[in-house]
């Protein structure tokens, strides 16, 4: 077993239990990336929604819904914070006046980059002295073990 230089595992009556170190990890990124973020005003969720807006081609609050996996009513919440920081537009669906179609502004297309690049130094700060083949076979467990329960049909609260 590898030695851990915190040596907080030591005193734990579980050591070896997997959802406590992945508990844990994904405490760990939350907090990091929150960190990052607060210079940006956004949340992660807000930045995820971005993401997922900037790959669709103005996709509604419905095709966000289930990308995400999250309830209409936090997506809808989320669009109006994103919408309030000139973020993202909306705008009535030509083909379907009852729906609105969700668009990037300028600011959050220029936005995006700066944001890519925060992640990419979270990410080195949790991989660094990793090699990218432990890091091929930790990503290759996990999306196992998310398969294993099915993880897709999670919900997510986008307001943690």
């Amino acid at each position: 077993m590898t030695a851990f230089r915190f040596g907080a595992h030591q005193g734990l009556p579980f050591p070896h239990v997997t959802g406590y170190w992945v508990n844990r990890l994904g405490a760990a990124f939350r907090t990091e990336v929150d960190r990052e973020l607060r210079e940006f005003d956004l949340t992660r969720r807000q930045v995820g929604m971005l993401h997922f807006i900037a790959r669709s081609d103005r996709p509604t609050a419905s095709e966000l819904t289930r990308q995400m996996g999250v309830d209409s009513t936090a997506v809808t919440r989320m669009i109006d914070r994103l919408s309030d920081k000139g973020l993202v537009t909306r705008a009535l669906d030509p083909e379907d006046r009852r729906r609105h179609l969700i668009a990037l502004t300028p600011e959050a297309r220029a936005l995006l980059p700066r944001l890519s690049k925060k992640a990419q130094e979270v990410e080195g700060l949790f991989e660094n002295g990793i090699s990218g083949e432990r890091l091929a076979v930790f990503h290759e467990v996990l999306m196992n073990m998310l398969e294993n329960v099915d993880a897709d049909h999670f919900a997510v609260d986008i307001d943690e």
